[in-house]
């Protein structure tokens, strides 16, 4: 905060931000991306819309989004004025996966995917980097929430949310991965009102998704502290496991989750009993979300929206429908005490006992 006032540099592209900018391509590169330039915006929102817009993927442009996920991802395509389509998620993964990808593509020709790394579960870098390569549709991933945990592949453009409810938060802000260094400078510009070069002249419609200097600070600070951060949440988790695995096959965990990574928010699967569990909680005073219910064709602002081969959602999305009669989220963060861990998971197995 001292070197903010000192500088009188509050915004607009300021050291901060481009040192951090610098440390966090570092910093992906540590937890095993490739190397690549980084970009900030105000949110993970902001910067995945103006990223679409600044690829120019033509009018109407066709993109494919999994209906299990936050609005965020959906609203991007529409803001960056392009046609989004949904698809469902592999049962095993609860993600939008290369191979649900290529068989839409067949279907109804793709100009872009966009899977997100939903509840925190990375991605299949290599099979996405293989899709993008053999269809040349453009694969931009909404990785909001595993930022820390996610390697890049090079080829691929990255998203990550900076947001406060996020493992890596500084109150808000996203973040951009990618080697596409010329559609990075075009989204930059975006996202300052459409100004290039030294003239301060408008060259494209932009909008206003800087992000500030006082981020910049708690995001190098969150950098520093990082190492704290993971081992507060992986011991976290390891007494969650420890508790779930009591319920044996009554509940059902998303692929990977507890043993390949921690995950962002901890959601569980109970069949036919989601809402059973979530009322439970409340009822006991415990406060949590079933992310991301409803699915997203079923907002009203989203009714409109088709999916592959203008099919009805019961064909188009089963299993996204059969994981929404079970999903529910559990409190997850770095501050919950053994005892907390204990009374949700007595409270779960009433439910489903």
């Amino acid at each position: 905060m001292s070197e903010i006032h000192a500088n009188r540099w509050y915004t607009n592209f300021g050291p901060l931000n481009s040192r951090f900018e610098t440390e966090m391509a570092r910093f992906l590169k540590e937890t095993g991306s490739a190397k690549l330039e980084t970009g900030t915006f105000s949110s993970a929102t902001t910067a995945l819309e103006l990223m679409l817009r600044a690829k120019r993927l033509g009018k109407e442009a066709k993109v494919l989004i999994p209906a299990l996920t936050f609005p965020a991802t959906a609203l991007s395509v529409l803001n960056a004025s392009y046609q989004p389509v949904f698809a469902d998620v592999d049962r095993h993964s609860w993600l939008l996966t290369p191979e649900i990808a290529r068989a839409a593509h067949a279907v109804e020709p793709l100009d872009a995917v966009v899977p997100v790394a939903t509840y925190g579960k990375p991605l299949d870098g290599e099979a996405w980097l293989k899709f993008q390569q053999e269809t040349g549709v453009q694969v931009f991933w909404d990785a909001a929430a595993v930022l820390g945990q996610q390697a890049v592949p090079e080829d691929i453009t990255s998203v990550f949310s900076l947001h406060a409810t996020k493992p890596f938060g500084v109150g808000e802000g996203g973040l951009v991965a990618t080697s596409d260094l010329e559609t990075l400078e075009r989204a930059r510009s975006l996202s300052n009102f459409g100004f290039i070069g030294p003239g301060g002249m408008v060259q494209q419609t932009g909008t206003n998704a800087k992000f500030g200097e006082y981020y910049a600070a708690v995001g190098l600070q969150q950098i520093a502290r990082w190492g704290e951060v993971v081992e507060r949440r992986r011991k976290i988790s390891e007494f969650y496991w420890k508790e779930l695995k009591k319920l044996g096959n009554r509940i059902e965990l998303q692929a990977g989750c507890g043993e390949e990574y921690i995950p962002a928010t901890l959601q569980i699967y109970a069949k036919g009993k989601g809402g059973a569990i979530f009322d439970a909680l409340a009822e006991a005073g415990i406060q949590t979300r079933r992310w991301y219910l409803p699915l997203l064709h079923e907002h009203p602002a989203l009714h409109d929206i088709p999916f592959i081969d203008n099919m009805q959602a019961e064909e188009a999305l089963p299993v996204s429908l059969e994981l929404a009669e079970g999903l529910v989220g559990l409190p997850f963060h770095a501050f919950l005490s053994e005892d907390n861990i204990r009374e949700i998971c007595d409270i779960v197995v009433g439910v489903i006992s």
